[in-house]
């Protein structure tokens, strides 16, 4: 015997709703929900100063080996591996797991160009520093001012801070 079921318009609403708050749940409050332990995320902090840019990258656990730095344009690449805390032979019950492993992989792409080759990096206490400074051209500089008559130059400032 089939049962017959009352049309309600505002059921198909309620589900675009809920599928809407999944969405935004998704895109902007936790960015990694719904990703699989095997794709992993390095938190980075990124400024800029008047000599250039420095990213702080946090990286608990991962050895010195497992960082690959490479920089492309104005572009800084940094990849590496999150290991296990436990081996894989090891039996273990997990009463909270909020750490993961797996391979990482983030990009900063910088507004003015960078001097590749003075870039210094630190690695102390599972956190990268990076100090990337901007190419010389595009760093602020004073420029002199003459005019045709006989006044002495005046010095104006160039650029922003």
């Amino acid at each position: 015997m089939s049962m017959m079921m009352r049309h309600d318009p505002f059921r198909d609403f309620v589900s675009l709703r809920n599928a809407m708050d999944q969405l935004f749940e998704q895109s902007f409050v936790r960015p990694t929900w719904g990703q699989s332990s095997q794709g992993m995320h390095a938190m980075i902090d990124a400024y800029e100063t008047e000599q250039g840019y420095h990213v702080r990258a946090l990286l608990p656990g991962v050895k010195t080996e497992d960082i690959e730095l490479t920089v492309r344009d104005n572009t800084l690449f940094l990849k590496g591996t999150f290991h296990p805390w436990t081996s894989e032979q090891e039996k273990v019950n997990w009463l909270i797991q909020e750490s993961g492993s797996g391979k990482f992989e983030r990009s900063i792409t910088f507004p003015k160009p960078i001097n590749a080759d003075g870039i210094e990096t630190s690695y102390e206490h599972g956190v990268l520093t990076i100090t990337i400074p901007v190419a010389e051209e595009s760093r602020p500089r004073k420029i002199a001012v003459s005019s045709s008559k006989t006044e002495p130059k005046q010095v104006v400032e160039s650029g922003t801070k």
